[in-house]
């Protein structure tokens, strides 16, 4: 007896949308690898085939990044290959080793954070997307290049960057706002940057300027296109991955825990990078032809990479649609360098340079909000939705907690 395979999945359907995941695991079993002739690209989804694409930079070009990006960021780090990226990551690398960021950022982290739950704690309630994750990256990326907090400009520069990376629909309005910004952004980092080489401090354009490997510098354009790339890249990924994280613990009751057992916010922030990783696609393009466990890819093909689907392939976790803070396929120790197994920070050569900084800022933020606002809940019969294609996490996050005296929280 013959058995029909289902309809072939639609990325760009209203049942995505709504949630990827059970197409996601008809991608895995049945169409493994898949051109999407709307999409112009070939799909992959299986967690050995897409880590194979992050890992075989000889065949998988990162280049799609400058299709993507290049109007905003020009020649980033994200869109390098070989030993250009080689040269430029080791330039950046130095500025992000943990201790100097711990040193640096990490009391301003916990500043900010109690500030922002100050600002609502009285009030009983909050939509916590709104009135904490929203605001916080900002915060940190403007302590991180030395930009005073009161800058207007970099707060309204830094929305619309953010609003721009995200615009998959190609709203117009979004993208001429999001190129306006990004031209004023890169002026002003000119400007900065001028400054920092005569005069650097400890921020990271200092660090940045100062940088140096086998007599090697960063270029102006260099460091300007990494400024935009952190606020294109890492704020919007650094928002949802708070407001995911803050969903799942409420949702399965941790939120006690996490402001006592030690080491679970780790935990809680390595599985829903596992579960609910915030970027669902990474793009690559094909040097050569290549033969995956699906089938085989042509050269020059643009390749979608699925980490949404591949991080929850049952082949490699088990439970893979389960929260799960103790899970052992997937440890809280690996979770944040190289050797992690959730692929939301990509892999290989091309892992993520901030994965150390994002860890800090959401535990520190976390731990934060759990201590301030104890008997923290989701909102009766608030269900969290979570919306969009490349990036993807909850537009609200509607919190109750007991009110707390301004005195309590200061």
């Amino acid at each position: 007896m013959s058995h029909a395979l289902p309809d072939t999945p639609d990325l760009l359907s209203e049942e995505y949308r709504r949630s990827p995941y059970p197409i996601f695991d008809t991608l895995r079993r049945h169409h493994p690898l898949l051109y999407d002739a709307r999409l112009d690209a070939w799909i992959i989804s299986r967690y050995e085939d897409v880590t194979r694409a992050f890992r075989d930079a000889d065949v998988f070009s990162s280049r799609s990044w400058d299709d993507q990006l290049r109007p905003l960021v020009q020649h980033s780090l994200m869109a390098m290959d070989g030993e250009e990226h080689t040269r430029h990551r080791r330039l950046i690398s130095p500025a992000f080793q943990r201790k100097r960021l711990t040193e640096r950022i990490s009391s301003s982290i916990e500043a900010s954070a109690r500030q922002l739950v100050h600002a609502f704690a009285a009030e009983g309630s909050a939509d916590f997307a709104e009135h904490f994750s929203r605001r916080l990256p900002v915060r940190v990326i403007m302590r991180l290049l030395g930009v005073s907090e009161d800058n207007a400009d970099f707060r309204r520069w830094y929305r619309a960057i953010v609003d721009y990376s995200g615009n998959f629909d190609q709203n117009p309005e979004v993208t001429r706002a999001g190129l306006a910004a990004g031209g004023e952004l890169a002026a002003f980092l000119d400007e900065q940057i001028r400054r920092r080489r005569a005069d650097p401090g400890e921020d990271l354009i200092s660090l940045l300027c100062t940088s140096e490997v086998d007599g090697a510098r960063m270029t102006d354009d260099m460091i300007k296109s990494f400024g935009l790339v952190l606020l294109a890249a890492g704020g919007e990924t650094t928002e949802k991955a708070l407001n995911l994280t803050v969903c799942h613990l409420l949702d399965n009751r941790l939120g006690a825990a996490a402001s006592t057992e030690e080491r679970l916010l780790d935990r809680a922030l390595a599985e829903t990078l596992r579960l609910t990783p915030p970027v669902q696609v990474i793009t690559r393009v094909t040097r050569e032809a290549v033969t995956l466990s699906g089938g085989n890819l042509p050269a020059g093909a643009l390749v979608f990479l699925l980490v949404g689907a591949a991080n929850r392939d049952p082949a490699r976790f088990e439970r893979p649609d389960t929260f799960d803070v103790y899970r052992k396929d997937a440890e809280a120790d690996r979770a944040f360098a190289g050797a992690a197994q959730h692929l939301a920070f990509g892999s290989g050569r091309h892992f993520c340079v901030g994965a150390s900084l994002a860890h800090m800022e959401i535990t520190t933020a976390l731990r934060v909000l759990f201590d301030m606002l104890p008997g923290l809940r989701l909102s009766p019969g608030f269900v969290p939705q979570d919306v969009g294609f490349v990036t993807r996490g909850p537009r609200q996050v509607l919190i109750e907690f007991p009110p707390v005296s301004a005195h309590a929280t200061r």
